[in-house]
């Protein structure tokens, strides 16, 4: 389960590097799709407005990527970078959520990756730390999600399926 975060987190990574790139000289991108507004943006300039998870002291912002809905729905990925060993952004990160209000979950302890879950149960939300030693640095993945229950409805028509020659039962 850590591996596969891990490699989403550098998926998206990589994907949020290309997607700048592709935009020019602009370091922050903004689309609007499902329903959501989506913004993604590099540099020191990319953190989030009010986003709610601890920012390691000194760790440079190397990009981020943003998703918010109707209500209060909201999404959060930040990645910053630090030439502080993994184990003390680790202990940091764990003191520092519970300090900030933060339920910590889940601690996931790998060689050169460390996995952190935490809830916020008063703001309903979830959140993610993954940090990476990365050969004289350490990548911190921070994530933050905020899921709004969808009310269903009353007029939205059901869908009754019923077997015929033209479709027949699957099983």
């Amino acid at each position: 389960m850590i591996s596969q975060r891990f490699y989403i987190v550098a998926a998206i990574s990589s994907s949020l590097c290309l997607f700048l790139s592709a935009c020019g000289n602009d370091k922050e991108a903004t689309y609007k799709s499902g329903g959501m507004t989506h913004t993604m943006a590099e540099g020191k300039d990319a953190v989030p407005k009010d986003f709610p998870l601890p920012l390691y002291t000194g760790a440079a912002p190397t990009g981020s990527v943003s998703a918010e809905g109707a209500g209060d729905e909201q999404s959060r990925f930040l990645i910053l970078s630090t030439t502080d060993p993994l184990d003390k952004v680790s202990e940091y990160y764990q003191a520092e959520l519970k300090n900030t209000g933060w339920s910590v979950d889940n601690v996931q302890v790998l060689p050169k990756l460390v996995s952190i879950s935490a809830t916020k149960k008063d703001k309903d939300l979830d959140a993610n730390v993954s940090l990476a030693d990365d050969g004289g640095k350490t990548t911190i993945s921070l994530q933050s999600t905020k899921s709004v229950e969808i009310k269903k409805e009353d007029d939205e028509p059901t869908e009754n399926y019923a077997p015929n020659k033209v479709t027949p039962p699957t099983d």
